[in-house]
């Protein structure tokens, strides 16, 4: 390269493609006085169109480099000194806005639940919006540009560049997590159809394709691989329906169930299933307050206090005044076909529980789901657990036994019997460092048809025999 400058621009990569919602997505902007019907609302522009900032995006590609590769993330994002005599560096990534484009915007509910009632807290019932994920009615998709500027003298600190910038692209074809409650199944997103070029500007070609924003030469071959940090844990069941199930939408139908016209033999609906576009859903908030609450029934039964008490919230994650943790343990929304189900009308009495008698005037319907064919996997459950311990691995087998074998119900009236599953299939992983992947699956019969099983009995027995 001769005198060259080694401040010089050596390279330009151009990232581009479609970024899609693959879950619903919460990056807020706080309250709103002129919409006082949620308590937190979707970012959105001066023409009121939801967009995600490119700093999001930024800060999670960041985060996730770091992991793998400190010096390299150092490099590629920039920091700042730490001393007098350190200068820093800026970085060299540039992500631009990601204006969203035929988006639905959702209301969702939350509340606060009691930990030792399963109750749910006084006072503490809140909504939010959220912007639903892409399905084939609503595309919830936007262009994402990323440029990455690489000098000479970072070409020469770095020298495996383009395995740290094939890293990036293939993350963000499989998929990345941003926003809020991202523990909870939201903020999943991708580009599956991410096209990455590298402009050599010690080329005259390049330079030349790059000033008249023509495509490059150079062209890296992006694939859809997930890169797991050390200590990644990730158990996938596949269950059927035992029973009904009821996720209650917060909006009741108010047309008559039959289609007559005659009013005594209408009828409404007080509860029908909650949806996303044509599929039934379990939120993940659901799923991960459930997990949560039978982990902790787990540890009390074992008679395990400290981990309750010193190592629980660390893993679950915790909000209060006192205590504001992040959790490591994170699940997925679960969708399920309606092919796969029946929704059916179920007219119910309200009963007095003093007498035991019918209660006047109580007569009401619910629309529940039920399973049409039980050897067909319904309900998709996927919880991963971050950087995660011996017992924490035993932990998340012994959710999945209980999940497996019915002991865990989940959405409403697990009193009369309803949300419990039967497990069919299960796919167990464990990134024990960045070069070895560990996978057992298991069958319907719950017997281990691929990985060695005394593997995961050393994991559930770190958890048994922990002080």
């Amino acid at each position: 390269m001769g005198n060259r400058n080694k401040a010089q621009i050596r390279y330009q990569i151009l990232f581009e493609g479609e970024l899609q919602l693959d879950s619903p997505l919460l990056i807020g902007s706080g309250q709103d006085k002129n919409e006082p019907e949620s308590d937190i609302h979707v970012l959105k522009d001066q023409n009121n169109n939801p967009f995600i900032p490119g700093t999001s995006i930024t800060g999670v590609l960041r985060h996730m480099l770091h992991g793998e590769n400190p010096e390299a993330a150092k490099i590629l994002f920039g920091y700042i000194g730490q001393t007098g005599n350190e200068a820093g560096l800026q970085s060299s990534i540039i992500i631009s806005d990601v204006l969203l484009e035929d988006t639905t915007i959702v209301v969702r509910d939350g509340v606060c639940i009691d930990p030792d009632t399963g109750t749910a807290k006084k006072g503490q019932k809140y909504n939010y919006e959220a912007i639903e994920r892409s399905t084939k009615n609503h595309k919830a998709t936007g262009k994402i540009n990323m440029m990455v500027t690489l000098r000479d003298y970072q070409v020469e600190v770095l020298p495996n560049w383009k395995a740290v910038v094939q890293s990036l692209a293939n993350q963000l074809a499989f998929g990345i997590r941003l926003g809020a409650l991202t523990a909870k199944g939201f903020g999943r997103v991708s580009v599956p159809d991410m096209q990455v070029g590298v402009y050599d500007m010690t080329q005259f070609s390049d330079v030349k394709k790059w000033l008249l924003r023509q495509p490059s030469a150079r062209i890296l071959k992006v694939e859809k691989k997930n890169t797991q940090p050390k200590g990644t844990f990730i158990v996938t069941g596949q269950f059927a329906l035992k029973t009904s199930l009821l996720v209650r939408n917060k909006e009741v139908a108010n047309e008559d169930t039959d289609g007559s016209n005659d009013k005594e033999k209408k009828s409404k609906i007080h509860a029908i299933p909650m949806k996303s576009d044509e599929d039934y859903l379990i939120p993940g908030t659901s799923v991960k307050g459930v997990l949560r609450h039978q982990a902790m029934y787990i540890l009390r039964t074992m008679g395990k206090t400290q981990l309750l008490n010193q190592k629980f919230d660390k893993l679950m994650g915790c909000s209060t005044e006192d205590n504001k943790q992040k959790s490591r343990f994170m699940t997925d929304e679960v969708y399920i076909h309606p092919k796969d189900v029946t929704s059916q009308k179920q007219t119910r009495n309200a009963i007095d529980r003093f007498t035991g008698s019918t209660m006047d005037s109580k007569l009401f319907a619910e629309q529940a789901l039920w399973q049409k064919d039980k050897k067909i996997p319904t309900v998709t459950l996927r919880y991963t657990i971050d950087d995660s311990q011996d017992w924490e691995r035993g932990m998340a087998l012994f959710l999945l036994k209980d999940l497996w074998t019915g002991n865990v119900a989940l959405g409403g009236d697990k009193s009369i019997g309803r949300g419990y599953l039967q497990g069919l299939t299960a796919t167990i992983q464990y990134y024990q460092d960045e070069n070895i992947l560990k996978e057992w699956i298991i069958t319907d019969n719950g017997k281990v048809v691929q990985g060695d099983p005394v593997e995961l009995e050393e994991f559930a027995s770190a958890l048994v025999q922990y002080q």
